[in-house]
């Protein structure tokens, strides 16, 4: 079973194109609308950078 433990910030090194997306940082907002306000901060010093939000689940046993 999945469990949604928060919200990671990421990037793309690679724009918009598919690859594989790299965490900003080592943490893990506990809302979206967390992670939100900080890509939307980042965001205005770095306007090209390719950010957004994803969901961070752990597995139960």
């Amino acid at each position: 079973m999945l469990t949604l433990i928060g919200f990671l910030l990421l990037v793309s090194p690679c724009g918009h194109d598919a690859c594989d997306a790299l965490p900003v940082s080592e943490r893990i907002y506990s809302s979206f609308d967390q992670c939100e306000r900080m890509r939307e901060a980042i965001q205005l010093r770095r306007p090209r950078a390719v950010l957004y939000c994803d969901g961070v689940y752990s597995t139960e046993k």
